[in-house]
C-alpha cells in the first residue's frame, strides 16, 4: 500500500512540474481576453498574453523599452506618434509575436503596416495558423526610427475563421534591426474593377 501511495505522490509531483500539452496551449491567450477583429487595426504591442516560446520569441530576455505590459521579453517602446502610444521596437531577425484574430469575412485584404526604419529596413511576414499568408514584406526607409511611415501588402486572401496570426521578423536591415512597428491594419481590398 505504501509503495502504491509513494508512486501516486511521485506521479502527481512530476505531473505538476511538467504541464501537459493542453495546459501549455492554454497559457497563450488573446490580449485583454478578446481576439482582434479582421478587418480592423491591431496595435503591435497588443500581442497575445503568455509565455516566451508560445506567445512570442525574443532574441534576448530583457525588455529594452517601456514597462507597458509588466514582465515580458518583447521590447515595447513608448512613442507619442504611435496610434496606441506604444509600439514594438528593437526587433531582430528570428523574433516573432502572436495575435489571436477572427477574420469576419472571407476575401482579399490590403494589409497596412505602420512602422519606421532608417536607411533600408528589414523583412517581415505574417503567418496564419502556421502558414505564410503574405510572403516577404520589405520594410521601407522612413528616414529614421523616429519617423513613422507605412508599407501595404495588397490582396492577401483570408478565409473567415479564428486564427493565431504570427508576425515574423525575417531579416535585419542596414541598422542591424528589422523595424519599429506601430500597427497592422487589415482593409478589404477594392474590387479589380474599382482600381
Amino acid at each position: 500500500m505504501r509503495i502504491h501511495l509513494f508512486i501516486l505522490v511521485v506521479f502527481l509531483v512530476v505531473s505538476a512540474a511538467h504541464p501537459t500539452r493542453a495546459d501549455e496551449a492554454q497559457s497563450r491567450r488573446p490580449f485583454g481576453g478578446k481576439e482582434h477583429a479582421i478587418p480592423g487595426k491591431i496595435e503591435a504591442e497588443h500581442y497575445d498574453e503568455g509565455k516566451p516560446g508560445e506567445a512570442y520569441h525574443d532574441v534576448d530576455e530583457k525588455n529594452h523599452g517601456a514597462n507597458y505590459r509588466g514582465v515580458t521579453q518583447v521590447d515595447i517602446e513608448k512613442r507619442d506618434d504611435a496610434s496606441g502610444g506604444h509600439g514594438v521596437g528593437w526587433t531582430k531577425a528570428g523574433e516573432w509575436v502572436t495575435y489571436s484574430v477572427v477574420v469576419k469575412e472571407s476575401g482579399d485584404y490590403d494589409v497596412k503596416f505602420v512602422l519606421s526604419a532608417p536607411s533600408k529596413g528589414g523583412v517581415i511576414h505574417l503567418d496564419f495558423n502556421g502558414k505564410d499568408a503574405t510572403g516577404p514584406i520589405a520594410v521601407p526607409n522612413t528616414g529614421s526610427f523616429q519617423t513613422l511611415g507605412s508599407v501595404v501588402k495588397k490582396k492577401v486572401p483570408l478565409k473567415a475563421g479564428e486564427y493565431v496570426m504570427k508576425m515574423v521578423m525575417d531579416a535585419n536591415g542596414k541598422s542591424g534591426y528589422v523595424a519599429d512597428i506601430d500597427s497592422i491594419e487589415f482593409l478589404p481590398a477594392a474590387p479589380a474593377s474599382a482600381q
